[in-house]
């Protein structure tokens, strides 16, 4: 019975010496969105790296606004397949400065319910291989999604379409 008692604190010896405390904030690696933050205008953040794996997409590179072409800041999530090229890609956009319909320029096509957001459907004045969803978060505050395949431009809004509901997730209420 000594003999076990021995073993037991000799044990417990060995665990307490091994372990130790480090102080400070865990940090996900460099480039890596995790969670997004509760209000953030930062379209890269409307995919986490982990969602975007999660789809078939790497981590997103922001994209700088371009004022005089009345472009807001994006960020471009291109697929991990190598063979994908851009085809199949999506952009994401975070408007803060004007309204849809200035952004646009255009009516909308048509209308999609995706991920509890109703989503509004511009066609592209580049042609059918890019696809544009955008939604509205106020008077001048908008989310656009665009989705493209150069090679089937029939499947340009698949990607979008397929993005939308957990770009959702991450929209302020309104």
């Amino acid at each position: 019975m000594r003999w076990r008692i021995a073993a037991v604190v000799a044990a417990a010896g060995l665990v307490s010496a091994c372990t130790a405390t480090v102080t400070g904030t865990p940090q996900p690696a460099p480039g890596r969105v995790t969670v997004a933050p509760v209000s953030s205008t930062d379209p890269c953040t409307l995919l986490t790296t982990d969602e975007a794996a999660d789809l078939g997409l790497g981590p997103g590179t922001p994209m700088p606004a371009q004022p005089k072409q009345r472009v807001p800041p994006g960020c471009d999530f291109r697929p991990t397949d190598p063979e994908a090229d851009l085809d199949d890609s999506v952009q994401l956009f975070y408007g803060t400065d004007q309204t849809m319909a200035e952004y646009f320029a255009a009516q909308p096509v048509g209308e999609k319910e995706l991920g509890g957001v109703t989503w509004q459907v511009y066609s592209s004045i580049m042609g059918d291989w890019l696809c544009n969803l955008g939604t509205e978060l106020g008077e001048t505050e908008f989310v656009v999604i665009s989705g493209q395949n150069l090679m089937e431009p029939e499947k340009s809004c698949v990607v979008a379409e397929r993005v939308a509901p957990t770009v959702a997730t991450h929209l302020p209420p309104h």
